[in-house]
């Protein structure tokens, strides 16, 4: 057993035991890195078989979790081998089993297990659809955790397998009796080879789901499956045929994939027989015996288009219903709906583009915290494994493929992912085929260890022409564009030649932008970046042109930009709600409005504008307050700032209070204020100035071509004592 407070890896803080079976313990432990809760599971290699057996197993699992990523499933981030034992790092799943819930109350509603099947059946059919197919051979009660806010949790993958085509027999009898189907244990003598598939899981599913309903574990007497309603008449009968089918003996006899049961248990209640007869009653007032020959081949027809036209119907239910949640910024179920979108039709691109911008949307919005509702790599890697498996030919979609690229590329500045997905858009694609070629050929470059900067601007210039000749200022994909092309320019903004192509460029997206009248875009979004590309390029210009007055003028430019960025920015805060300005949090609002605010006053310093600079510092310091983490920066740059121009008017300090005592008097009122920062006194910028201000404040610095008076106070410079007192009070 590991003692609590033992700290694995270097990073992962045992804090408590939260589990334990025969050769294994869990615990809660904490990751002092990230802050983040993780379980995990220790196990003792004692050298012995059944040590052996288990470690195998554990191997297995941690194999195939590496590369799953469904929320039904666990994740395994770490695997540590240390003082002969192994620890697995995985996720921390809170809640209680659905064994231990039946103990305490018995069968379930049948809603909720129908919701409960649909999730398990998601996420067996995510694992059959991984390249190579997983399947998991032990859905259980016991291997299922009920979240504390809802919804389930698989666990234990320790008798998975990855399922080879070629060669699907076991060589182990794995599985729990009364859950496991009858080819997990060879024939009634336990003879013959152990032959399993997604069939297989599809039994166990039905088991579990038998169990969850009635109550009734078929471990025990009647032992097996047997018709729900035997037990509560009250139960549907379509759930009924639903789980017969599921635990027929024969797998041939049963759902041959999940999508099948999945669509089944959404709709199970069509398959009870009052509905049935219902329709069937419905039906026989339009049709008459002679022409039951000729209705019958119409029937056949309609009910294919009509089971068509179903899909379509909760395809579209599921779309909406995930737009319906955005706009509540409930973004965890609007892309669970849309995941039940693209798992009915994963031909259609509509669901994972909606998919993959709520999460780009939720990994825009900032938390109390500083957490995002979702993270953005986690709903890509989503996508990423159905491309991998070659789901219903997403990789063949191009849309999908795109999306996928230029959310690497733009988001995440992974170029050399986005590199993959662009290289896999057919380029003969009228949509995206140039595009991708060209954001291709742009992040083969970026992704390089040694960019050719030439090579990278000389196609961002060509880039560009073809962004503004090919698209009309109504087409989205110009502004996406030019985003990107901004940021590039902004990245190599000192490269010579570059700051006056940019100007052209980025002044051009604002005024189409302008011109844009349609609604997909959050315009709002690229004049936020547009603007801040802007100030960069008119910074560089200021900087690098040697006649004063157009330096000047682009100052000017950039305290504009600026400016806009800002109110962008207020609008952004204000439609967050939860956090802003201020505050303890290192959040982003506070960092972007902190480096915009600094860069208006770096502008006005650099154009000699003594006042307006001071004004700005201040407006910052009282948005901010004492306490952000970014307060003490700012009070020991305007404290830096003062303190250089008393400079300019004199070197030497003591002649201060005779040449610019009005800047002598802001430079102390500022020292006492940033005083009221915490840690303030370990910046750098104002321990190097403390000791002269003091000496200013308190009378005692002498002027350099004036001997000592023995009578003053000397200030001893490596005296702390007064550090924390205000001076000149």
């Amino acid at each position: 057993m590991t003692k609590e407070g033992t700290v694995l890896d270097g990073k992962y803080e045992i804090w408590k035991e939260v589990g334990r079976g025969g050769m294994s313990i869990v615990y809660l432990a904490r990751d002092n890195r990230l802050n983040k809760q993780w379980a995990v599971k220790e196990i003792k290699n004692d050298g012995s078989k059944s040590a052996k057996t288990l470690l195998k197993g554990l191997e297995r699992e941690a194999n195939i979790l590496k590369n799953v990523d469904h929320p039904v499933l666990p994740r395994i981030v770490d695997i540590i081998n240390q003082n002969n034992t192994i620890y697995v790092v995985m996720d921390f799943i809170e809640g209680e089993t659905i064994s231990e819930r039946l103990k305490k109350e018995g069968a379930q509603p049948q809603e909720i297990v129908v919701e409960w099947g649909i999730q398990l059946a998601g996420a067996l059919d995510y694992l059959h659809n991984m390249n190579p197919p997983v399947i998991y051979r032990d859905m259980k009660p016991s291997n299922v955790m009920i979240k504390p806010e809802g919804g389930v949790k698989l666990i234990d993958f320790g008798t998975a397998k990855e399922y080879d085509v070629e060669n699907n027999a076991d060589t182990t009898a794995l599985g729990t009796r009364g859950y496991a189907a009858p080819e997990q244990f060879g024939d009634k003598q336990g003879r013959g080879i152990y032959n399993t598939d997604a069939r297989t899981d599809i039994y166990n599913l039905g088991a579990t789901m038998y169990h969850m309903v009635t109550g009734n574990n078929p471990c025990d007497p009647p032992y097996g499956v047997h018709p729900i309603r035997e037990m509560n008449p009250a139960l549907s009968s379509g759930l009924e045929k639903i789980l017969l089918k599921c635990t027929e003996d024969n797998p041939a006899k049963r759902y041959q994939n999940c999508s099948e049961l999945i669509y089944d248990l959404e709709h199970y209640t069509e398959l009870d027989d009052s509905y049935k007869k219902k329709n069937k009653r419905k039906l026989g007032l339009f049709i008459t015996t002679s022409i039951l020959t000729v209705a019958a081949g119409i029937t056949a027809v309609v009910g294919y288009s009509g089971l068509q036209k179903i899909k379509m119907d909760n395809y579209n239910h599921y779309i909406e219903a995930g737009n319906d949640y955005k706009v509540e910024e409930k973004y965890e179920d609007a892309v669970e709906e849309y995941r039940k979108a693209f798992e009915l039709d994963g031909t259609d691109a509509e669901a994972y583009d909606k998919f993959i911008q709520t999460y780009i949307d939720a990994s825009h919005e900032i938390r109390e915290d500083g957490t995002t509702p979702l993270d953005l790599q986690t709903g890509l890697n989503v996508v990423a494994n159905r491309i991998k498996s070659g789901y219903a030919n997403v990789d063949k979609n191009d849309e999908v493929l795109y999306k996928m690229a230029i959310t690497y590329f733009d988001e995440l500045n992974d170029y050399k992912t986005a590199t993959k997905y662009f290289n896999m858009v057919d380029k003969k694609d009228k949509n995206y085929g140039e595009l991708a070629d060209y954001y291709g050929s742009v992040s083969l470059i970026l992704s390089s260890t040694s960019v050719n900067i030439d090579e990278l601007l000389g196609k961002i210039n060509e880039f560009a022409e073809y962004n503004q000749r090919e698209y009309t200022n109504q087409n989205e994909n110009k502004f996406i564009n030019y985003k990107t092309i901004g940021q590039i320019y902004a990245t190599y903004i000192s490269t010579e030649g570059v700051a006056k192509k940019a100007e052209e460029i980025m002044t051009q997206a604002v005024e189409d932008l302008d011109e844009y009248t349609g609604t997909k875009l959050n315009t709002n979004d690229y004049y936020y970046a547009y603007y801040d590309n802007l100030s960069v390029i008119y910074e560089q210009l200021a900087k690098t042109t040697e006649n004063e007055s157009e330096s000047y003028t682009y100052y000017d430019e950039v305290i504009a930009y600026c400016e806009d960025y800002l109110t962008i920015l207020d609008i952004k805060v204000e439609e967050n709600g939860e956090i802003g300005y201020g505050g303890s949090n290192d959040n982003i609002f506070n960092t972007s409005y902190y480096n915009k605010m600094m860069k208006i006053a770096y502008c006005y310093e650099q154009m000699g504008e003594y006042d307006n600079a001071l004004a700005v510092y201040k407006e910052l310091e009282s948005v901010l307050g004492t306490g952000n983490v970014l307060s003490g920066k700012v009070y020991a740059e305007h404290l830096d700032y003062i303190y250089t121009v008393c400079e300019s008017v004199n070197q030497d300090p003591a002649y201060w209070s005779e040449r610019c005592p009005n800047e002598l008097a802001d430079l102390i009122s500022v020292y006492n204020e940033g005083s009221n920062v915490p840690s303030i006194d370990s910046n750098k910028t104002r321990k190097k100035r403390k000791d002269t201000i003091a000496s200013l404040a308190n009378g005692t610095i002498k002027k350099q071509d004036e001997e000592p008076d023995t009578n003053d106070a000397v200030v001893d410079e490596n005296n702390d004592t007064d550090e924390n007192e205000k001076i000149g009070e």
